[in-house]
Order: C-alpha cells, then sequence, then structure tokens
C-alpha cells in the first residue's frame, strides 16, 4: 500500500471511528451471564437486558440458521464454549443445542454433563431455547459434524495445555477444516473477562481475495448483531486499492489499521485486544504463502480471543 493510500486509510478510520466507551448489547450479556453462571464479578452492576429491533443474521439465508451447535466433553473449556454459544444463541434470537458425544456404554455420563450446561444457559438466558443429545460412538469429530449439518453456527472449545490438546485439537482443527458452515472456535486463556471486553471490536484481516470479503461481510453482520465496532487489518503491501476492497455498511463503526511486519504475527496481537476475530477458511492472500489459510491454521491454536472460521 502506497502512502497516500495509507493517508486514505488513516482518514477512513477517523470518520468511521465508533465510540469504545459505549455499552454494547454484547458487553450487557456477557455481564448477565456471568453473574448468572455464578462468577464472582468484582465489577457487578446491573446490566440493562435490551434486544435489538433488528437482530441480523450473520449467515442470512442458510439452512438452519436458527440454531447453534456447540459440542461439549467434560473438560473446562466446554464451560467456556458453552457460555460463549448461548450469548450468540440469544444475540440472534436462535435455539442453542448442546451435544456430547461418548463411547457406547457412557451415555449416563453424558447426560449428567448436558444437564448442568443446559441449566447454566437457562440461568442467564431463560428466553433462549436450549436442549440437548447424547450421541455415541468413537470419532467425536466425524459424529459432531454430523450433528451440525443444518445448524447456521458451530461452537467447540480449545485446550489450551499441550498434554489434553492432542485430541482436544484434533476435533477443533478439524471441525474447523470441515465444516461447511461457519465454526466459533473458542479459546480463552481468561475468562471470565473484565467489564471493558464487551465492549471490544470485531477484528477481520482484509486483503483483495474472494474469502477475505466473505469474512467482511460476516464481521459486519456479527458487528450489528452484537452493536459492536469492526476492526479492519489491511495487509501492507498487498497491492489492493483501499477504496474498492469493499461496501462497509454506515451502521456499523469501522476502524482500519495497517499490518507490517509477520502478518500471522500481527494478527496473534491483535487478538489480544478483539472481542472475536474472523479468518476466511481459504484464499490468496501475500507471504508468508497465502495468509489467510496460515491464519486460519494458526488462529485457533493460538489467538487471545475466540475465533470465527468463514468460508
Amino acid at each position: 500500500m502506497t502512502n497516500n493510500g495509507r493517508s486514505t486509510a488513516e482518514a477512513e478510520a477517523r470518520r468511521h471511528t465508533g465510540d469504545l466507551r459505549r455499552p454494547t448489547r454484547f458487553g450487557d450479556a456477557i455481564n448477565r451471564y456471568i453473574g448468572a453462571a455464578g462468577y464472582h464479578d468484582p465489577y457487578a452492576v446491573a446490566p440493562v437486558r435490551t434486544v435489538s429491533p433488528d437482530v441480523a443474521t450473520a449467515v442470512e439465508g442458510s439452512p438452519g440458521a436458527g440454531v447453534i451447535v456447540v459440542g461439549v466433553d467434560d473438560d473446562p473449556i466446554s464451560c467456556i464454549a458453552v457460555d460463549h454459544a448461548a450469548i450468540e444463541a440469544e444475540l440472534h434470537g436462535w435455539a442453542l443445542r448442546i451435544v456430547n458425544v461418548q463411547r457406547p456404554g457412557k451415555e449416563e455420563a453424558g447426560e449428567r454433563l448436558l444437564s448442568r450446561l443446559a441449566g447454566r444457559v437457562r440461568a442467564s438466558a431463560p428466553s433462549t431455547p436450549v436442549t440437548s443429545r447424547v450421541v455415541a460412538g468413537l470419532d467425536r469429530a466425524q459424529l459432531l459434524l454430523a450433528e451440525a449439518t443444518s445448524a447456521g453456527l458451530l461452537v467447540v472449545g480449545h485446550r489450551h495445555s499441550a498434554t489434553a490438546a492432542a485430541f482436544g485439537r484434533s476435533v477443533a482443527d478439524r471441525v474447523g477444516r470441515q465444516h461447511t458452515g461457519p465454526v466459533l472456535v473458542v479459546r480463552m486463556p481468561g475468562w471470565p473477562v473484565g467489564p471493558q471486553w464487551g465492549r471490544r471490536s470485531i477484528v477481520v484481516a482484509v486483503d483483495d481475495s474472494v474469502p477475505a470479503r466473505v469474512a467482511v461481510e460476516f464481521a459486519f453482520a456479527e458487528a450489528r448483531v452484537r452493536g459492536c465496532d469492526v476492526t479492519l487489518l489491511h495487509i501492507a503491501g498487498d497491492g489492493t486499492k483501499f477504496d474498492h476492497r469493499l461496501d462497509m455498511p454506515s451502521a456499523v463503526p469501522v476502524h482500519h489499521k495497517i499490518m507490517s511486519g509477520d502478518p500471522v504475527r500481527a494478527l496473534i496481537e491483535a487478538s489480544e485486544e478483539a472481542a472475536a476475530m474472523v479468518i476466511a477458511r481459504h484464499g490468496h492472500g501475500v507471504v508468508p504463502g497465502p495468509l489467510l489459510t496460515v491464519a486460519s491454521h494458526v488462529l485457533p491454536h493460538r489467538a487471545h480471543c475466540p475465533v470465527f472460521l468463514v468460508g
């Protein structure tokens, strides 16, 4: 990107910048959910429950867009995945289905787990329809994919530890690669979060590829639901023209940042201040290699916030 292009981007950022101090529907939902789920909240302030009159759909037109499926097991990350799935379901006005895959003969343990997690959701969002299902089998990723065939969003947790992650990583990775719809990979090193987290923006990487445009469209749709801003990370030197990249809806405040150096590292650093990242699963980026393809493999393992994989 030329110096003139950078100046244009900076000017656009100033014109579109939103007020990060304002409350958001996403932040209200998080604060209420944290309180209802039994977390200690040192910033306890009774949030005002609001319902958007124009609840948007981030996957408009897709079959089953009214259902979110979240895969769980007995690992603590599953509780966090359910938290995020429930918040998404409430904001979108969708139903939530909690799925646990158990070895044959262990279904009773799965039922106990699902009862506890479903109760966790009902305590914070009683208006959100919640169902649960135990599926018996050995290939957890494949069975979870089958359960989510018609879902509008599939949510999975991602373990952090090196010891447990071999199995957990393979499930998250396989689901992220193979599911035909959007996938939310929840990797939260710190949860519950502070009061400012709900005001953070959704961050999405931008290049001139078609998959990147799909990711940007998804990010704007999700931001409309949450009531938050979008931060576009532009790839320095990609040769694209800023004003021809995409059509930005005026209803969503937009911030623009130019990435330099290692773009994947820049994305990881940006995730430290993001409410969520949106990454296209396939695309033709710039060095190192196809950026979006590299990012879609790396970020679910190393991001500091949940990651949407789309496209």
